[in-house]
């Protein structure tokens, strides 16, 4: 199902709407699972700030079609995140929407985040030395948009946990390396949910633009660390 075609096929389903906080919720089905989802929603409302929440006008819960076909479990699409009802625990869950806001983050402050090329080109130089060791080919590489055979390849050929200790110190995980979106949306995790510090120190670039986005400090530059 087409992006387009999943935000009609909600709109023309029956649904339930919600509004915790700053959030807006629509339930097209109900969780699957033991999820108390009013203490994740007030905990994403205390994990982000509010110019960066108002990026989303609206969460949609529910089994999607595409999400079978893309084996994903949460999307953000024009301003909406649309998260599977069949997600695992509260954490699991906190994890996902908060990885689709950082998504929201590069539609809303994308000038701040890549205009001058700071995170871009330090993502394509780590992808350079991880090369070394699983010898990829180099074109590929240097686009910084998702490649799917780049993705099957480093799990099905070269397995994620090798990837991990390969590339310790330079990405925060190997589904990072796959595209310059997923290597921010990383770190936009790791600067809400994880160590802020360790951010800093393997991503700086991630690091500043999020500190600025998180204080409204919007096209102010900053590198030193």
């Amino acid at each position: 199902m087409k992006r387009k075609d999943l935000v009609n096929y909600v709109k023309n389903k029956k649904t339930s709407n919600q509004r915790v906080g700053l959030l807006n919720i629509v339930f097209k089905d109900q969780f699957l699972n033991d999820v108390d989802h009013v203490i994740v929603f007030e905990k994403i409302n205390q994990l982000l700030p509010e110019h960066i929440l108002n990026l989303v006008e609206i969460i949609y819960i529910g089994d999607f079609g595409e999400f079978k076909e893309r084996d994903i479990d949460a999307m953000y699409s024009d301003g909406a995140i649309y998260i599977s009802n069949n997600n695992g625990d509260e954490n699991n869950l906190i994890k996902d929407i908060i990885h689709e806001f950082a998504h929201a983050t590069e539609d809303g402050f994308g000038e701040t985040v890549y205009a001058d090329g700071t995170i871009e080109q330090n993502f394509l130089s780590k992808r350079e030395k991880i090369n070394a060791f699983i010898n990829y080919e180099k074109q590929s590489l240097s686009r910084p948009e998702y490649d799917e055979n780049l993705d099957s390849f480093l799990k099905d050929e070269v397995g994620y946990e090798k990837i991990n200790n390969l590339s310790r110190g330079l990405f925060l995980g190997a589904y990072s390396i796959t595209s310059l979106r997923e290597y921010f949306a990383r770190g936009f995790e790791e600067y809400y949910l994880g160590d802020r510090d360790y951010l800093k120190k393997i991503c700086p670039y991630i690091y500043i633009k999020l500190s600025l986005i998180e204080d409204n400090n919007i096209g102010e530059n900053n590198y030193e660390f």
